[in-house]
């Protein structure tokens, strides 16, 4: 069979690979330079969110240890592996337990889970997987081959592009863990290299946004992993709309064994162009917006004044020029939902709050019991354990979870839902509550004794009493805004996908009104974003309260 990959099918993909790019990296400039305007701004505004209980950033220390066996990457043989969580959500794996204790121990391998799923029934996703991609390939189901067989206790953690993990635990109860586990590694591992820079994580996401949109890949799209693995994931997933068709229709005969070979062969060829365009590329970027950035920091107070007057008197034409359109959007498709998305999460998310917070209270209990009472803080390690588990939180995550049914049901109104992404969401801002309490709690503990108050269960008490009061005040704000979040995840999809197409011809003109020396640091899109999500919070908080 003739290679598919022929030299004009290698060039539509170096010129679509290049023009990604290309769309890209303006974007990413751009927004790089509006981000760090807006960090300043909002250093200069700093609004105070009304939350009592005090933030920490995450303890460093393992999350989860244990041993689990894996499958071979290259020899699908079984080994058993001894798996460390670490406080950044990478998983190293060791041979045993001995040699993860190790001074300076080395693991066998590192998981950067960022962008992955975990399945928990193997054989149904890989059947499923097969019979897409025999669509795609035009080759009857009926004559796919089985998928391999897992046992009972197995998961997968899955990436479509990447190596993925077969793992399997001893038990039911193991594997119900460590699959949760991994979830939450999936969802909070960092994923780009230069994570700690928030104006370069802001600008990089709404550029991929940016990118898609103006390919016209509007919704929900999931991502996650290094800057050059996501930008390799956007050109790749537009290669697959675009030249795999043509590609598939090379390949329409033959055994599914030869198809399915040749197929993966092409895949890695893909691979390689992308990754030899896109390395030089982010690298190139990353140097000039790095070379940017003392430049413009110094202007941006020199423009303070001349940026809020601009975007105040823009944002006024943007409300009265798409008012007729945006309200026409919201009228037919937002609105008539809303009261169904309050009916669905209110009594859920209130009632998880309160199960929080009980289950933080009967946790502070049991602790005082048997804490030093001279030395209180000496047993602070166990809260730091509590605090950082999940698998403590359980029933409030089980009163979520039912959350589930009903907005499957929604995805016929609106198909971008992803309704564990929602639900993980939730349980996410439940987590880092209760981690904020125990945090307070042990900060107000440790300043009292240092002040001079004597230590013991009357002061430990007095203090945890205090902190249930702070903590029913952070559930009225958090239950606002987690579903203010919520919703917004849900319908901003479907507007994206009509208002900014409807509303782009009004918002060109708009442009002629930013004075030339504030062009590169305003952006008419992401002031229509801002002012949508701002009529949205306008329409959806007064139905919470």
């Amino acid at each position: 069979m003739a290679n598919p990959i022929d030299a004009e099918t290698k060039e539509r993909i170096k010129n679509l690979t290049k023009s990604v790019l290309g769309t890209f990296t303006t974007s990413y400039t751009k927004n790089y330079s509006i981000e760090l305007v807006k960090k300043k701004e909002e250093e200069a505004m700093h609004k105070d969110p009304g939350y009592k209980l005090l933030e920490r950033s995450p303890p460093e220390i393992d999350l989860k240890s244990g041993v689990l066996k894996k499958e071979g990457g290259f020899r699908k043989t079984w080994k058993k592996r001894f798996f460390v969580v670490r406080y950044d959500y990478k998983v190293d794996y060791f041979s045993d337990e001995k040699a993860a204790t190790k001074p300076k121990a080395k693991p066998k391998g590192t998981m950067s889970l960022a962008g992955y799923t975990v399945i928990e029934n193997i054989g149904e996703a890989a059947l499923e997987r097969l019979k897409n991609l025999a669509e795609k390939m035009g080759v009857d189901a009926s004559s796919l081959p089985s998928p391999k067989k897992y046992g009972e206790f197995c998961f997968e953690i899955h990436h479509d592009r990447r190596r993925s993990y077969f793992i399997e635990a001893s038990n039911a109860e193991e594997k119900k863990e460590w699959v949760e586990m991994f979830k939450t590694c999936c969802r909070r591992a960092y994923g780009l290299n230069d994570h700690e820079d928030e104006v370069h994580v802001n600008a990089f996401h709404k550029s991929v946004r940016d990118t898609r949109w103006s390919l016209g890949r509007w919704g929900w799209w999931s991502y996650g992993g290094s800057e050059e693995q996501v930008l390799s994931d956007v050109i790749s997933d537009e290669i697959e709309w675009q030249v795999m068709g043509d590609i598939y229709s090379k390949i329409s005969s033959g055994p599914w064994a030869v198809r399915s070979r040749i197929r993966n062969a092409v895949l890695k060829t893909i691979d390689g162009i992308v990754g030899a365009a896109v390395t030089p590329a982010w690298k190139a970027m990353s140097s000039a917006v790095k070379e940017l950035r003392p430049k413009i920091e110094p202007k941006v107070g020199e423009l303070a004044e001349p940026l809020g007057k601009t975007k105040s008197e823009v944002t006024e034409k943007m409300k009265d020029s798409t008012k007729d359109t945006v309200d026409k959007e919201l009228d037919s498709s937002v609105k008539p939902q809303l009261s169904k998305l309050l009916d669905i999460f209110r009594d859920p998310i209130r009632e998880a709050f309160d199960k929080t917070k009980s289950n933080f209270g009967e946790k502070i209990d049991s602790w005082i019991e048997t804490a030093d009472e001279k030395d209180p803080v000496k047993s602070f390690n166990d809260l730091d354990w509590y605090a950082c588990g999940w698998w403590n939180l359980w029933d409030a995550f089980e009163i979520i979870n039912k959350l589930v049914e009903p907005l499957e049901l929604l995805r016929e109104v609106f198909s971008d839902i992803w309704p564990w992404g929602l639900v993980y969401e939730a349980r996410d801002r439940f987590h880092k509550l209760r981690d904020n309490a125990v945090f307070t709690f042990q900060t107000r503990v440790k300043e009292s004794i240092e002040g001079g108050t004597e230590a013991g269960k009357e002061l430990l008490q007095k203090t945890k009493s205090a902190i249930m009061d702070d903590f029913v005040n952070d559930i009225a704000i958090a239950s606002l805004h987690l579903f203010l979040k919520l919703v917004k995840e849900i319908v901003m999809g479907p507007l994206n996908k009509t208002l900014i197409p409807a509303v782009k011809s009004i918002l060109e003109p708009l442009n002629d009104a930013i004075p030339d020396t504030l062009k590169e640091i305003v952006d008419i899109s992401e002031m229509f974003m801002n002012l949508l999500h701002a009529i949205l919070d306008g329409i959806i908080e007064p139905l919470w309260s």
